[in-house]
């Protein structure tokens, strides 16, 4: 018995040992099992360390790396990268807040095992004429180049994405991810060249973010900057730059918006669109307007003339950061557009709101527009704009509205306005005076943000005297449109102020409401862009048929033509205009120095008052000069009434003409020597202005000898140098006494003369020499004033610094006479003016005698130089 109990224990025992050895074996065989069915997607994040984020792709920041699962129905779908700046180490390169980046289109493609991110640099020809065989060789010449490609990873568990390593895809720089404005503190007014040189040493990952239409890596870049003046001459090198980017990769809209064409008579902003329309016709040029996609909410009430809705406003956050006192201005400039939207049916399109107390709220978010405050020295705001290349659509649209803004709102409104209105003869403005200002800057603003370019040519449109009613510009404003860089009402006079006279816009223009009407009232029962355009002709016909609805194109930045298209205009009648402005520059140079002492010790206020108000004098002669060889252009299609361009008439030039040296005679009201004495020490004023206006005559000679070519020799070159010979030398011809003033203008007339008619330059070089500037005939400060004279252009188009933002229609072009050399029209004056010299010199005694002698030595030792 005890030994079949034995046997059986050891039996058990056995069966368990067997069964240990049994289930470590299972247990051993599941482990290897459950080893050897880890994916791909199981190796790369199971288990590590990883901050996620989910939204229009998943992604993963990982051991330094980013990491995106990019879904594979988004495979060739059109995306847009772009960035904002978080912070900065030097906002003179850009401004917190600022999406400064350029929209860089990308469409991404799959080969075998690659991601590849594909850059979109032109856009692809659309076959209007060549039939569908075309088709795939259109698309064929216009594959987007491959930027980067990523080796993929794994696929996610359900198949539906890729994952791949996109870190340098976020962490690089270059011309095209370049996340600084063209436009800066630090570019001067674009006369600085700022090169940033990208250091991957000095970044780094910070931070990922998922949102439902965008992706967006944060990261800290390093970069040493050189600066050059010029683009020529360095000013600084490898100065260092830390910025923290929000580099943004977003989904461009998945139906297309609608889009419009642009058209070159209304200020619209466009981009490009290059058609084939067929054999004979080959590639063509379209344009499209940039604008926002509206839509009314109901489309049957909308039809029945009902003011409606739209599905989707534009709204502007304002920053919190914003002054206080600011704040109601700039919510009221930018809704005033919504007058001009309620005309064509839209209600409450334009929203202006603070930063919402959301956490959630992202101020940086693409798909928010702000208005951002910044503590920057520029005295205008900036604006940014990203747009769908395929439509024109705006995605976003944001200002920056730096804080030196306030010191020129104070200067204009003071220097502008101080005799005829007493309530601005303080050292600050009333809230209301800034607010005013800041209104009516925002809503110029605000309509570049909106799809509408500047209109130079609107503060020329309103009769003179009109702008001197209350009435009148109580109901019209002070311009037509906003978008002109308008002043304050120079013209009042202080008892137009006591009758109520508007000193500074309030409201949008007439032309204000035709554009946003152009842009975005519906047309509806039309499918085709192109069936668009008999009603946009009939709109264009109907604008230009009202006399105040005036747009014309700017002209070259420096070429100046167009008497019509200058900043600093007023009225209609610019002689008329100069009458008015004048008794208030004059009052204002007599009395600021008094009127602004109080608080003013160090007497840097008045310093600055003193340059500003010279300063003013001469903005305010240089659109007169104009007239001088001006030629008015006009952007024409067929069926239009206007010429394409209309020389001004000879009676007008030389009026004008006649107008400026009289005005050069006496300028002694700019001297308050009172006050000059306590000034810092230099030349009269009235010596500076004198000169200015003369060279600033001389200067028209070319434009002269363009608009004679243009009008049949209604006005020569010849009789212009006559008319200022018969000006200048009145008294030697008359043998009168010189004054000290005669004999200025003589030595200026002769030292011009002898430049131009190249007596003094090696006979090889018989070429004339020019200058636009109006005071110089110096190479490096003609260059100078050229380029000042393109600071709103450059402004403008470095704002705005990729190709689709300043594609479309260019300023008017730069043209020259082609008339050869005019060289011997300068010395047969020369002679001219040697035989009247001496003539003159047998009658003469004293200092007059001196001064003729001076001049015929000068003669003399010009001409033997060759």
């Amino acid at each position: 018995m005890k030994k079949l109990m034995y046997i059986g224990f050891i039996s058990l025992l056995l069966i368990g040992v067997s069964h240990d050895a049994w289930a470590r074996k299972k247990k051993g065989e599941k482990k290897a099992e459950k080893k050897e069915t880890l994916t791909a997607y199981d190796k790369l994040f199971k288990g590590k360390k990883a901050v996620t984020a989910d939204g229009l792709m998943k992604m993963h920041l990982m051991n330094g790396k980013v990491y995106v699962e990019f879904p594979l129905n988004l495979l060739n779908k059109d995306m847009m990268l772009t960035s904002s700046i978080e912070d900065i180490s030097d906002n003179g390169e850009g401004v917190v807040g600022q999406f400064a980046g350029r929209g860089n289109h990308f469409r991404f493609t799959k080969l075998d095992s690659l991601l590849q991110a594909r850059l979109v640099l032109r856009r692809k020809v659309k076959n209007l004429g060549m039939g569908e065989n075309a088709d795939d060789m259109i698309e064929r010449s216009n594959t987007p180049g491959i930027f980067q490609s990523y080796k993929i990873e794994a696929y996610t568990p359900d198949s539906t994405a890729v994952v791949v390593d996109m870190t340098k895809f976020f962490m690089e720089s270059s011309r095209f991810t370049n996340p600084f404005s063209g436009y800066a503190g630090n570019s001067l007014f674009g006369f600085i060249q700022r090169v940033h040189k990208f250091q991957e040493h000095r970044s780094g990952l910070l931070g990922i973010k998922a949102n439902e239409d965008n992706i967006v890596v944060t990261c800290n870049l390093g970069f040493n900057v050189d600066r050059l003046v010029f683009g020529a001459f360095l000013q600084a090198k490898d100065v260092p730059v830390s910025v923290t980017v929000n580099k943004i990769l977003l989904i461009l809209p998945e139906e297309p918006m609608r889009p419009r064409l642009a058209d070159s008579r209304i200020g619209v902003s466009p981009v490009v669109q290059s058609e084939l329309r067929g054999v004979c016709e080959g590639i063509k040029q379209d344009y499209l307007t940039k604008r926002w996609r509206l839509e009314p909410v109901d489309e049957e009430r909308y039809s029945r003339g009902e003011l409606v809705d739209v599905k989707k406003p534009i709204v502007f956050y304002i920053d919190t950061l914003m002054p206080e006192a600011w704040k109601k201005y700039v919510k009221e400039g930018a809704e005033a557009w919504n007058d001009a939207f309620e005309k064509i049916g839209l209600k409450n399109a334009i929203q202006a709101v603070e930063f919402p107390k959301d956490p959630s709220f992202d101020a940086n978010n693409i798909r928010n527009s702000t208005i951002r405050y910044s503590p920057l020295w520029m005295y205008f705001p900036q604006t940014s704009m990203h747009t769908d290349p395929r439509t024109g659509e705006i995605l976003n649209a944001s200002v920056y509205m730096h804080a030196n803004m306030a010191s020129v709102f104070y200067t204009s409104r003071t220097e502008e306005t101080m005799v005829a209105d007493p309530s601005v003869r303080k050292a600050r403005l009333s809230d209301e005076q800034t607010g005013e200002m800041i209104k009516a800057k925002m809503m110029q603003v605000i309509g570049r943000c909106l799809g509408l370019t500047d209109n130079y040519a609107a503060s020329s449109a309103y009769p003179v005297d009109s702008l001197r009613s209350a009435s009148f510009t109580r109901k019209y404003g002070i311009v037509p449109s906003v978008m002109d860089d308008f002043p304050c009402n120079r013209i009042a006079q202080p008892e137009d102020v006591k009758n109520g006279v508007l000193l500074v816009q309030d409201r949008l223009g007439e032309y204000d409401y035709e554009v946003i009407k152009y842009l975005y009232k519906p047309i509806p029962g039309v499918k085709e862009v192109k069936a668009e355009k008999p009603v946009l002709e009939k709109w264009i016909k109907e604008m230009q048929a009202k006399p105040y609805c005036v747009y014309r194109r700017n002209p070259d930045s420096w070429a100046k033509f167009d008497p019509k298209v200058v900043r600093g205009d007023l009225g209609d009648d610019p002689i008329k205009a100069m009458n008015y402005m004048l008794p208030n520059m004059k009052g204002a140079i007599k009395n600021f120095f008094e009127w602004y002492k109080e608080g003013d010790l160090d007497m840097e206020a008045r310093r600055l008052f003193n340059m500003e108000l010279t300063g003013l004098f001469t903005t305010t002669i240089r659109p007169l000069m104009i007239y001088i060889g001006g030629i008015e252009i006009f952007d024409v299609e067929e069926g239009d009434q206007a010429p394409s361009y209309k020389v001004i008439p000879k009676a007008t030039q030389r009026k004008v003409l006649k107008y400026l040296f009289d005005l050069s005679k006496d300028l002694s009201w700019i001297d308050n020597k009172e006050v000059l004495t306590q000034m810092q020490i230099s030349d009269l004023p009235s010596l500076k202005m004198r000169d200015e206006i003369f060279n600033g005559i001389m200067s028209r000679f070319r434009y002269v000898g363009i608009a004679a070519q243009k009008s049949g020799g209604d006005y020569t070159q010849e009789e212009f140098i006559q008319d200022i010979y018969d000006e200048v030398w009145k008294n030697t011809i008359r043998n009168r006494p010189l004054t000290k003033h005669d004999m200025d203008m003589e030595q200026l007339f002769l030292a011009s003369i002898i430049a131009t008619s190249c007596v003094d330059a090696p006979a090889t070089v018989f070429a004339p020499q020019f200058s636009d500037g109006l005071r110089s005939l110096n190479p490096w400060e003609t260059e100078l004033v050229h380029r000042m004279q393109s600071v709103e252009q450059n402004r403008f188009a470095l704002d705005h610094s990729s190709e689709e933002e300043i594609a479309g229609y260019s300023s008017i072009p730069y043209f020259e006479a082609l008339n050869g050399s005019t060289a011997h029209i300068y010395l047969e004056m020369l002679f001219k003016t040697r035989d009247l010299i001496n003539r003159a010199l047998v009658n003469s005694s004293g200092e007059t005698k001196l001064h003729y002698e001076l001049m015929l030595y000068r003669i003399k030792k010009a001409l033997k130089k060759n």
